[in-house]
This record gives C-alpha cells, structure tokens and sequence, in this order.
C-alpha cells in the first residue's frame, strides 16, 4: 500500500496495483489462498487446502533464510526444487510455485516508481505521503485545537503510518509525545469534554470517497468473490461472523452479508465485560436497526477481571490470560453448544498490517484457540485505508471510539493499547482511566517496586513476567523420594483430595478404583487400549498427601512430567476454560468442575501437552529460575 496527495483534488489517492493496469506486470494482491481456494473448488477436495498452506510456509521460510550473497534466482531454484520434492497433488504444487514467483518479483522491488503516479480523477502528478493513513474527524480535530492551542477544525487532516498527522497533503510538525505533557492538561482535558460532546459538525468525504472509487470497486469485488468462494467449498459448515465492534469487524460483517446475500448470517459478539464503553453502545445500536444481524448471545465469564488480577497479576503483553478467560472461553463454550458435531465457518476481521505478529495469518486456517472452527479472514491484506474507504463509501456506521482518535478498540486495560490509546482514555473515559491506574500502582507496590508510579507510567508493567511478586504457593508441587525408586513419588498437595482429583487423570487411562486397597485410598489408571494398570494413586479423601506409583511405562520421568502438570492444575484451577477449548472432541466440561467425558476422550493428551507447564495459570504464574 503506498498513499499519495492530489494537490487539485485535495485528498489522499490510494495505490496499489491493479490488475486491469497494464503498466503493473505483477499484482500485489495476489493471494495464495484466493488461488488455492478456486482450485480447490474446481478438484472437489478441500483436504488439499492444508497442503497448501504447507508450501506457503516453504516459500517464506526460504525467503526468511535467503543470505546475502544468494541470488533471486538460486533463491528461487532450491524453493522450486523444495516443493517439488513435496508429496502432493501437481496443481498445488503449481500454484505455490506461482506464488513464490510472485514473492521474487517483490524481493527485487518490481513496484512501480512513485513518479509514474497520476491522479485517477483529475491527471495531475501526485506526491508520497504515508505507507497507510486514516481519517481524522471532528471530534478528534476539536482535541487537538485544544491541546496545541491552534484551532485546527478547518484544515485538512489525515493521520498516516506511525501516528503522524498530515495537514494539507503534507506532514505536520505535531509530536504526539509532546501532546501528553501540554501546560494545564486537566483544564484542557474538561475543555475537550464539552466541546466534543457539544459538536455535531461531521467531515464531507465524498471527493475521498470519488477519487478512490476504482480501487474501492477493485478490493470489494476481490472480498466478495473469495467469500462466495469459499462458502461454496465449505458448504456444509456452519457460517458465522465474529464480531468485536470494531472497524474490520464492521467491514467484514457487511462484505458477509452482501456476498451470501442474506441478513440472518449468526453473528457472535464476546462481550468481555472489558469493552469501550462506545462498543456497547455500538453493538446496541446495530441490534436496533431493522435490518440487523441476529446475534447469539454469549455468556460473560463469572470471574472478576480485578480479583484475578489481584490474584495474579494484571494481564501482560507477554501473559495475557484474560483473552483465555473473558473472551475465548465463553465464545469456545457457546461454539461447542450450537455446533455439536456440525463444524463451523467464521469470519474475522484481522488483517496482517494490523501487527508483526499478525503479519504472517493465513486467509483460511484452523483456529489455534477454539476447535471445529475454520477462520476465514477476507480483508487479510487490506490497510487501514481499505478499510476506511469501505466504511466511508458504503456509509456503513460505526464505532464512535473512531471519531475520538483510537485506531483501535478492544479492552480498556489490555496491555497492548498504545500510549496514545492510553492517553484518549485519560480524556474520553477519565474515570476508567484513573481506576485502572491505581489500581497498577497498588499492584506494583505489592510486589515491591521501589517506585511504582514511574514503574506504571512508563509502562514496564506491560513487561511483567512471572508470578514474582504475588501468591504462587498453589501451584508449587512439594514432591518427596519414595523408597520404591524412581517409579513412585510422594506429593504434599496444597488441596485436600476429593473425587474431582480423579477427573484429572482421566486423560491418562481408565480410572479403575476395584483394583485397589480403599483403606489406603489407592486408585488404578488402566492403559485404555491394553485395560494393563499403567500407574495408581495413594492418598485417601480429605488427606493432602498423594503416593504415585508407576507400574509400567516406557517414559517414566515424562509420565511424572505430565502427572505433575494435572496435579498443579487441580491445586489452582480457576475455570478458566482453556483446557476445554484446546480439546478437539468436546470431552471436557466445567459446568460442575472440572469434568472429563470418557466416552469422547481419546487420550490425545492435548488438556496436557498444549500448555507449558499444563495449565494456562501456572504457566502465567511460573517464576524464571523455579
């Protein structure tokens, strides 16, 4: 995506090649998985899908690797040479080898020279500006007015890649780190309150809107054709729209609708119980509408954002259990209740430009998160100019938190808002704000940091790792030497036993209490396939101490390794629903505990091996070094 300005027309022009231009020989748009998907449709065997996903992964990781002394085209023979070696259908084959050419192509910068760049309106030669770039509205111009002290409301402002303003086609002399620290910001915050509320005075984008008419045509007609595409091959699937209240939310939600040309396509909000409050006004209003989506509702989590943070810690960038917790795990519930056996089609809003860690999604791809979904993702490659030149052209309404500035919306407190997200809250929603500080400045005297108010300001807190600091005796596992040998292990638990002990070991075998001695409380685990006892448990009800016995394994130390990682999590499971969400057959259910259904449990290990340690939280709470 490159952005230019049209000096006559007065706007931001947006560019990428396009496939009706003959002057562009390759195009940037192209998708493998829009390729791979009408071939897939044509053969009739969408299992190919995942093998081609496969030699994507080849291109890039050869791509990845190149040195600098390898030509293009030795980079482009061993990626050949790769994929033919590959164990495939020949078509899926030609169509990576499409696609690693196109990536050459890119590699030499084939793009064409700005210069060569013409208004499509008007002719005239155009001029660089960003790499991406969004509206400013009124709300937001009022604020600036009122921070720099420069009324602002009349001029032409844009904000382009790296949160730089751009006013009249060229780039300003505004430093964003500069606004956080204006003389009397509390005065002025007040001042913006009122004139923003007072405001009804909207931005006429229509020649925005005209100029960039084709490249709208162009990226819409692209979304709609793989969406039909794709519903095609996955027919029997159960569609469903993922909806956040954010922009690309909003955009896929209406490309969704129009393509499968109906309005009763199920849309699933996750209410984390931590949105913008113009979120929920947002959903509200689009459940208002007479031609609205209908919505399934989601059960909200029953736990307490604040008490868990408390418990261990508020949510990092490196940990962040609340999106397990408030967000995945109710919408992972709700999926496994509607869907039964039937397997689902979602469509997400995410997009690759949106982060580095977002930069290598796939358009289809099994969910990481929740399983029997397919995530479609139809504006992967757009900008947040494509989007925005959507919403605009289309007239589509959307969340108000836009028109105040944040480039995105999510979570008030999620540590991966920007400062300038962190700063509009401190204007738009002060009271939130100010809670959620204080709360991080307790939180950081807690754990002993020498001066916690620099500590939460400059924002290390987002880096926190670990349970340094906070209660983390429930997930330490005090194990003793036996003196049966390395087969056996003493364990002082920090829960007594109770029945719901046995549920964690369901995985491991059958559960047979026949076998052994009640008065010493032993309990069998049969292997599921040989009925063979392959270890027993020791310890009887309401006691703390647990006997380990390994009776026969080839892998002793990795048996205790994964016996341990189920023992942390009966000693510290909070519900938290991730267990049950990383299961691909639905056996385990938290309604009444922790529950494992035997009949669709298949031993996979998954509930045990998927997380580090076992278990979300203790792999939150793990302290480096134990």
């Amino acid at each position: 995506m490159q952005i230019f300005w049209c000096k006559n027309c007065e706007v931001p022009i947006l560019y990428t090649a396009n496939k009706n231009n003959n002057k562009v020989k390759f195009n940037p748009y192209f998708d493998l998985e829009d390729e791979g998907v009408e071939e897939v449709l044509e053969q009739g065997n969408p299992r190919d899908y995942s093998k081609l996903l496969d030699l994507k992964s080849i291109v890039n990781q050869a791509i990845k690797n190149k040195r600098s002394k390898d030509s293009i085209e030795e980079i482009f023979n061993r990626i050949q040479n790769k994929i033919y070696g590959e164990k495939c259908p020949q078509y899926i084959k030609e169509i990576a080898i499409k696609y690693a050419d196109y990536k050459m192509h890119d590699l030499q910068n084939f793009e064409e020279d700005s210069k060569e760049h013409t208004c499509p309106e008007c002719g005239t030669k155009v001029h660089y500006i960003s790499k991406d770039i969004r509206p400013v509205f009124m709300e937001e111009r009022i604020m600036l007015s009122i921070l720099l002290e420069e009324d602002l409301t009349e001029e032409n402002i844009w904000n382009g890649a790296g949160n730089r303003y751009i006013i009249n086609g060229e780039s300003s002399d505004i430093v964003i780190s500069e606004l956080y620290e204006v003389d009397n910001l509390d005065e002025k915050i007040i001042k913006i309150q009122k004139r923003v509320k007072g405001s009804n005075k909207k931005i006429d984008f229509s020649k925005f809107i005209e100029v960039n008419k084709d490249h709208f045509n162009y990226i819409d007609k692209n979304a709609i054709d793989f969406i039909k595409r794709v519903k095609k091959v996955f027919k029997q699937r159960l569609s469903l729209v993922s909806f956040s209240g954010g922009k690309d939310s909003t955009v896929v939600s209406d490309l969704v609708t129009r393509a499968l040309n109906t309005q009763d396509v199920l849309h699933v909000f996750g209410d984390t119980t931590l949105e913008f409050p113009y979120t929920y006004e947002y959903v509200q209003r689009l459940k208002e509408r007479p031609k609205r989506p209908p919505f399934l509702p989601v059960d909200t989590s029953n736990q307490d954002f604040m008490e868990l943070s408390n418990q261990f810690g508020p949510p990092t960038r490196v940990m962040r259990w609340c999106c397990t917790i408030f967000k995945t795990g109710p919408i992972g519930k709700l999926f496994r209740q509607i869907a039964g056996q039937q397997k689902i089609l979602t469509f997400y809003g995410v997009r690759r430009s949106e982060s580095i860690s977002r930069s290598n999604y796939d358009k289809i791809t099994e969910s990481p998160k929740i399983s029997k979904q397919l995530v479609i993702s139809p504006i992967v490659d757009w900008h947040d100019a494509d989007v925005w030149l959507y919403l605009l052209t289309r007239g589509i309404d959307f969340n108000y938190a836009y028109r105040l500035g944040f480039a995105r919306v999510g979570c008030w407190c999620c540590p991966n808002n920007s400062k300038w997200s962190e700063f509009l809250c401190k204007i738009f929603m002060e009271e939130r704000s100010r809670e959620w500080r204080d709360f991080l400045i307790e939180f950081s005297k807690k754990i002993g940091k020498p001066d916690p108010e620099v500590y939460v300001d400059t924002g290390k807190w987002k880096a926190r790792q670990g349970g340094a600091g906070v209660n983390t005796g429930n997930i330490k596992l005090e194990a003793k030497p036996c003196g049966l040998g390395d087969n056996a292990k003493n364990y002082d638990l920090k829960r007594p036993i109770n029945e719901g002990l046995y549920e964690f070991f369901k995985p491991f075998g059958i559960i047979n209490k026949e076998l052994g001695d009640e008065m010493l409380g032993e309990v069998y685990i049969l292997d599921y396939k040989t009925k063979e006892p392959r270890f027993k448990l020791q310890g009887n009800l309401g006691k703390k101490q647990l006997k380990v016995q390994v009776l026969q394994d080839k892998y002793v130390t990795l048996l205790f390794q994964r016996i341990e990682c189920q023992l942390r999590k009966y000693q510290f499971c909070v519900n938290c629903s991730a267990c049950a969400n990383v299961c691909a057959y639905d056996a385990i259910d938290l309604k009444d505990g922790y529950q494992i259904d035997e009949t669709n449990c298949v031993r996979c290990m998954e509930c045990i091996a998927h997380f580090n340690r076992g278990c979300l939280i203790t792999k939150t709470m793990k302290i480096k070094g134990q």
